[in-house]
């Protein structure tokens, strides 16, 4: 892939990259500003969530897409915000897209979870 602006490796072994494209074009430049510097300011902790994710599940809306989830801060002036973030990545291990919420709003169909942090014996 050209342009990669990082490239890390997941807890399964799989080459995970981010092209300065999609960061440019899709993470923060379909976003109002304040979304927008937000995300960009998360990079890290979306770097951190896929090398070291408490979950990786299947995207059940997008076929050959997973989901990385951690758990991340955000600093707002004099408060600091507990969040989910969520990194979108395509099959062949390109980030889409990465965002942080309040909630977990997935529902799992039975072998969505690929990956489990909390769980050694997790078949996949």
């Amino acid at each position: 892939m050209n342009n990669v602006r990082w490239e890390v490796t997941d807890p399964l072994d799989n080459k995970i990259c981010l092209s300065e494209k999609n960061f440019r074009d899709h993470i923060i430049g379909r976003h109002d500003t304040k979304d927008a510097k937000v995300r960009a300011a998360i990079e890290p902790q979306a770097k951190f969530a896929v090398e070291h994710p408490r979950f990786i599940i299947r995207d059940l809306q997008y076929s050959g897409r997973v989901k990385y989830l951690s758990l991340t801060d955000i600093k707002d002036k004099n408060k600091i915000y507990i969040r989910t973030i969520t990194v979108v990545v395509e099959s062949n291990g390109e980030i889409v897209t990465w965002f942080a919420r309040r909630t977990i709003n997935d529902n799992l169909e039975k072998g969505a979870v690929i990956y489990d942090a909390g769980n050694n014996n997790l078949q996949v």
